[in-house]
């Protein structure tokens, strides 16, 4: 069994149901979810014989996709819009904001459902002090030379510490095997 594997699993069992995929496209929101695997929908998958760290890895990478095609057609349409003169959707500062607030919804998502998830995100983003010191949203467009040391940081331990939060709990937590319901 491969990442490989795991990632089709996770594909065919369809990880973020079609509703929320629709209303991703429409309101470019992403969601992540652990309650299936309380339901039994990962009970092929968790037995497997996977390594779960890869298991963890294939959620994410399935959880987030829908963010990253629609990040890159906003950033393609700038570029055709543009004639190719002007690419703050790949900027490096968005590139990082585009990677923190993905990971750090999954992450977070992975210890509870995708409606906690969304209202505590929701919640930080919008409180003011907080927001200035860990939201991503303001290194959108910004150029790699632009961006302070701490900013950098911030990202990077922002984006980093709930993410491998998120896989260890996925790896190291017990996930009870019950009937698919």
């Amino acid at each position: 069994m491969t990442l490989l594997y795991a990632i089709r699993y996770c594909v065919v069992v369809g990880v973020v149901p079609p509703p929320f995929v629709a209303g991703f496209v429409v309101a470019v929101a992403a969601a992540s979810d652990r309650i299936a695997a309380r339901r039994g929908h990962f009970d092929l998958l968790l037995t497997s014989g996977t390594p779960r760290w890869q298991v963890a890895l294939a959620h994410c990478l399935v959880s987030i996709t829908p963010g990253i095609v629609s990040w890159l057609c906003v950033g393609l349409l700038e570029l055709a819009a543009s004639h190719g003169s002007q690419s703050a959707s790949f900027a490096a500062g968005t590139c990082a904001a585009f990677l923190s607030a993905s990971l750090v919804a999954w992450g977070a998502a992975i210890y509870s459902s995708r409606t906690a998830g969304a209202i505590g995100w929701l919640l930080v983003m919008t409180i003011p002090p907080v927001a200035r010191l860990v939201s991503p949203l303001r290194l959108l467009g910004v150029a790699a030379g632009s961006i302070d040391t701490f900013a950098i940081v911030a990202v990077l331990y922002g984006m980093v510490i709930p993410f491998v939060a998120g896989l260890w709990y996925i790896v190291r937590g017990a996930t009870p095997l019950e009937a698919a319901q």
